[in-house]
């Protein structure tokens, strides 16, 4: 998608993009950051029942909490990406008027999603995956618990 979308200016800078390509330009960016982030939350998915294939008794449990957990975070970071303007034309039409939440709340939930992914690093043999999946969700559900709790109470 990113690809195609050289064609109408993405990774140009924004001094030298074709101003009435913007609009198509920002679709084609906000597709493929939603497209980008399904991907990811599959791929995991997909690799994680494998681990439930081979798991038993409480490994179990964990893998599937994983599934749950990982699934929830990304489909919420996706979901951001469309629903934080309203009405939704605004992400592509600067001039629109609309309702926006702020820009702080959408990147500081993305940059904890990205930080928050148990499965980041590409080059753990897999043997070792099982143990820092297990480290990794331990980290993220106190994250989580802290996000909230700080949310709720003012912390």
């Amino acid at each position: 998608m990113l690809t195609e979308g050289t064609k109408f200016g993405i990774g140009l800078h924004y001094e030298d993009m074709d101003v009435e390509k913007m609009p198509l330009v920002s679709i084609i960016s906000y597709s493929a950051g939603f497209a980008t982030i399904l991907g990811a939350a599959w791929s995991k998915t997909s690799f994680a029942i494998t681990l439930l294939r081979l798991s038993e008794g409480w490994v179990k449990w964990v893998v599937w909490y994983i599934i749950i957990s990982v699934n929830l975070v990304l489909g919420v970071s996706a979901t951001i990406l469309w629903i934080q303007c309203w009405p939704v034309e605004k992400l592509w039409i600067y001039e629109l008027k609309a309702t926006c939440w702020p820009v702080e709340i959408v990147e500081r939930y993305q940059t904890f999603t990205s930080s928050a992914s148990p499965w980041k690093r590409e080059d753990v043999p897999c043997e070792n995956r099982l143990t820092e999946v297990t480290q990794s969700t331990r980290a993220f559900s106190m994250s989580c618990l802290q996000f909230f709790l700080g949310r709720l109470f003012g912390m």
